[in-house]
């Protein structure tokens, strides 16, 4: 990946005992070496987490939330993530 490129930023609010928070991480983790993620993990029970599930009116965790919008929750889809930071990637390249 280019040097230039900006950094993705991507919040990611989780819950303890969570498996799909878990999977969440991990996914991100495996995109962080092919994307510019910056990823901050926020906790459900903060109160930036809470605002946020409160915000966006989403029943359970994980929230992900890619350059400030929100992109899903609970079980992400690799391939709709993958597309979508493909799409931001070509728009801060141009």
């Amino acid at each position: 990946m280019p040097a230039d490129l900006k950094e993705i930023q991507v919040q990611l609010v989780t819950a303890q005992g969570c498996h799909f928070c878990d999977e969440a991480q991990r996914t991100l983790h495996v995109l962080e070496g092919r994307f510019p993620l910056r990823i901050e993990l926020v906790p459900l029970m903060s109160e930036t987490g809470r605002d946020l599930v409160a915000r966006h009116r989403v029943p359970f965790p994980p929230v992900l939330l890619i350059e400030g919008a929100f992109f899903g929750f609970g079980r992400l889809s690799q391939r709709r993530l993958e597309q979508r930071l493909i799409q931001l990637m070509t728009a801060k390249a141009s």
